[in-house]
């Protein structure tokens, strides 16, 4: 009982810090919040390992025989006081629980929230305690959201997340930035209404199935239930979930807000947010869903293709650096997609590992496009040229994070991708060994745009009214450092996750 109790500690304790901050008690002092944000953020984060190392090992693994990735905790904690007897009653249950797989969605939420509140010092000039506050209320809903096993509670948070996420869009980012929130809400929502119809058709079958009552994501039984139905159902759920990833054409309204947002909150949207889709198709529609997943691969594999080579070729063409890495994160959640429908155990791995390697190279890259814009006034690739000779430290790092973007050998990138393409070519669907090829083919793509990056930002000659800028600030080392090491780490070390998913 050791264990659930700390979880509930893992997903609540961001809330009562969300509540302490606003609390008039708390001093209303920049210095002070921030400090207190950044320290409970590591606090949380170390946490999540601990939860990693003891809880984790005990943790069995299931058979992942191409498609079996059901939710089924080891550890599953209920939160009596707040479900009601008439909830319960219908199957509704305010539960917990964590597998393999929501471990490592927790320590990448933890790690990338302190990530982004230790560089947030320069972003936030307004309303500090409102942003701090936000920043862990929404850790806190992502941390429900990776651990409920009730697809009801699973939605409300879904639905909730928009809440903190829309107000740090719009009062922390720039002039275009409630347009851009509101496009983000209006794409998202509508997505959220295609869900809801799924999760409820899910409720009434899996009742008319089992003449039970559930909405517990672990007690769900879709295997008797005929095709036609699964894979109106599965629609569904893809609708909503595409939305998020995103994939085309339900895309357009990445660029924008992170264009619009402010650092720290892209590093968010980019670190967590986006793999909240691929989640939760690994949760109903890889793992309960069976059928009709397996049915609609072939056609989820050419979307993840038409994203790939989409997001590479809009990321060519950029001059906004933002923009670049905005439509790079496309084409590289699409290669995540491509594992998942490989119906591999590879292919999944290989999904699961490109989704935490992306998770801490969009955030770096989002980081650095921020200090860039911050020290030298600008994000148009025509205007930056020769900053490497003033600032070589963080010219040092971004060359890393590129690389593991590239997916360069001993880099984070390079082992997701690997898998990845590995798991497609050994599907047993013809369609996805043809998607692999062109994946390889398409991720040079991937190479030209961002040492196009490289080549025209920091090297040629220095314009005189940048000779003046200084390297990055110690706050900004920190960051770059402790996300330049989590790259090298998982890329020298891939074992540490790998056989964490599969033993």
């Amino acid at each position: 009982m050791m264990i659930e109790n700390f979880l509930l500690l893992l997903i609540f304790l961001p809330l009562l810090a969300s509540v302490f901050i606003l609390l008039p008690v708390f001093p209303n002092n920049q210095v002070y919040i921030r400090r207190f944000a950044v320290w409970f953020a590591l606090i949380e984060t170390f946490f999540s390992l601990l939860f990693f190392l003891f809880g984790g090992s005990k943790i069995d693994v299931h058979n992942i025989d191409c498609i079996s990735c059901i939710f089924s905790p080891e550890y599953k904690v209920e939160i009596p006081f707040i479900s009601s007897n008439i909830l319960n009653q219908i199957g509704i249950h305010i539960s917990f629980g964590v597998d393999r797989l929501s471990i490592l969605m927790i320590i990448l939420t933890t790690l990338i929230i302190t990530l982004a509140v230790t560089g947030a010092k320069l972003y936030v000039k307004k309303h500090f305690k409102y942003f701090y506050s936000l920043i862990f209320f929404l850790e806190s809903i992502l941390l429900g959201i990776f651990t409920t096993t009730d697809m009801f509670l699973f939605f409300t948070l879904w639905e909730l997340e928009l809440i903190p996420m829309y107000l740090l869009i719009t009062i922390w980012g720039n002039f275009k930035a409630k347009k851009s929130a509101l496009k983000f809400i209006i794409f998202t929502f509508s997505g959220s209404l295609f869900m809801l119809l799924g999760i409820l058709l899910m409720y009434f079958t899996n009742f008319t199935v089992t003449g039970i009552l559930t909405a517990d994501i672990t007690q769900i039984n879709m295997n008797r239930v005929n095709l036609l139905l699964q894979l109106v159902i599965s629609i569904f759920f893809l609708i909503g979930f595409c939305v998020k990833v995103p994939v085309f054409p339900l895309h357009s309204w990445l660029a924008d807000t992170h264009t619009n947002a402010s650092t720290p909150v892209s590093m968010i949207l980019a670190g967590i947010l986006l793999k909240l889709g691929v989640y939760g198709m690994i949760r109903f529609n890889f793992g309960i869903l069976t059928l009709g997943f397996t049915v609609l691969s072939p056609i989820l594999g050419s979307l993840a293709i038409i994203n790939i080579v989409y997001g590479a070729a809009l990321a060519y063409y950029q001059n906004d650096i933002k923009r670049l890495v905005a439509y790079s994160s496309i084409s590289q959640m699409g290669l995540a997609l491509l594992g998942l429908v490989s119906l591999t155990n590879t292919g999944y791995i290989g999904c699961i590992y490109h989704l935490i390697s992306h998770g801490f190279v969009a955030a770096g890259l989002f980081f650095t496009v921020g200090i860039i814009k911050l020290k030298f006034g600008t994000i148009n690739i025509n205007r930056l040229s020769g900053i490497a000779s003033i600032a070589p430290r963080l010219y040092g790092f971004s060359v890393v994070i590129v690389l593991s973007a590239i997916g360069i050998p001993f880099f984070s990138g390079f082992i997701g991708e690997f898998l990845v393409i590995y798991g497609a070519l050994i599907s047993s669907l013809l369609a996805l060994k043809l998607y692999a090829i062109i994946a390889v083919s398409i991720l040079i793509l991937s190479a030209l745009y961002l040492m196009k990056f490289i080549h025209e930002v920091f090297f040629g000659i220095l314009p005189d009214k940048f000779k003046k800028v200084q390297d990055i600030a110690v706050h900004e080392f920190l960051v770059l450092a402790a996300i330049s090491f989590i790259i090298i780490l998982l890329g020298c070390f891939p074992f540490v996750i790998v056989n964490f998913l599969n033993i």
